[in-house]
């Protein structure tokens, strides 16, 4: 009986060490001046200049039209800063439900791994030690509606995205366990070219609002202007596309992230490949580079085969 004992103090003692050393905050409070009240959740700014490359991104700029083919995308994503190096893995499902007039979209970044530098992390006061860790995104819902298309004017679309408050580990300051939501008007227009390398280019652009709610009593959500334009050329089996968005926040605190992109898409019969470089112009201190394959839904598996 006292071996037993003996045995369970033993484990208690090596597991409540364990346990205290994977909750000592002392090296935190110490450099933030912590004042022995104030949750840690309030010392992390909500703004794109100090989150992870997946908390406030840029929303894709949509092109005024919705597509007639569903796809499954699967992506691997390397983001690089001076401080923050991130890798993860993107899935995306894209999926008309009415022809060529009102399609659904659903999102997510079900996994990043990130490695901070000492400075980055105290920066963005995370509370992860090392800098380094693994953190799930936020999913992201959204609803496209073609509100004109093949007329003498430009294809207008309607765009609405929710976006759940699902994304973990906000205290290494990779997400912000808070919901938000964007909707944008897009429009766009083909021009057929009789040309050598590409059969129709494309410029289009996008105007909308943007929202996300903060960690702020005074504040309880940043409002955002939301804006992009963009050029197609496109090609029988190559479309290059070029493009360059973001939003304006009113808080001021480095929420008016913008980035460019240029993307390679090789088409197949029933997957895509594509390349992807966005750099980031400014509140948003990452260059990132996407390698995606797109599988191509057949028609024998849609709600409603495309109209014409």
């Amino acid at each position: 009986m006292k071996k037993m004992k003996l045995i369970f103090f033993v484990i208690c003692l090596f597991f409540g060490n364990d346990l205290a050393a994977q909750t000592d905050y002392s090296w935190w409070e110490q450099i933030h001046n912590w004042d022995g009240h104030t949750s840690w959740f309030k010392y992390i700014i909500f703004s794109p200049q100090y989150l992870g490359p997946n908390a406030l991104p840029v929303p894709e700029v949509n092109k005024g039209i919705v597509g007639a083919q569903g796809v499954l995308e699967l992506s691997a994503d390397g983001h690089f800063s001076k401080g923050d190096k991130t890798q993860d893995l993107f899935t995306k499902l894209y999926y008309p439900i009415v022809g060529k007039l009102i399609a659904v979209e659903g999102y997510v970044v079900p996994i990043e791994h990130f490695k901070m530098d000492t400075a980055t992390r105290d920066i963005r006061a995370a509370r992860v030690k090392s800098g380094e860790g693994t953190a799930g995104g936020d999913i992201y819902f959204a609803t496209i509606i073609q509100l004109i298309k093949d007329k003498k004017f430009p294809d207008v679309a309607f765009r609405m995205t929710c976006r759940t408050a699902s994304g973990t580990n906000v205290s290494a300051a990779r997400y912000t366990d808070s919901p938000g939501y964007f909707f944008d008007l897009s429009i766009g227009k083909n021009y057929i070219k009789d040309n050598r390398y590409f059969h129709t280019i494309r410029p289009y652009g996008m105007a909308g609002f943007y929202s996300w709610q903060t960690n702020s009593e005074r504040n309880r959500q940043d409002d955002a202007f939301l804006y992009g334009a963009g050029i197609d050329f496109i090609s029988k089996k190559i479309t290059i596309s070029a493009s360059a968005g973001g939003y304006i926040g009113y808080l001021k605190n480095h929420d008016k992230p913008a980035v460019a992109k240029i993307s390679f898409i090789r088409k197949g019969d029933h997957f895509n490949y594509g390349l992807t470089y966005q750099a980031g112009l400014s509140d948003y201190p990452y260059n990132s580079i996407r390698l995606s394959l797109e599988y191509i839904i057949p028609e024998s598996l849609m709600i409603k085969k495309p109209v014409n």
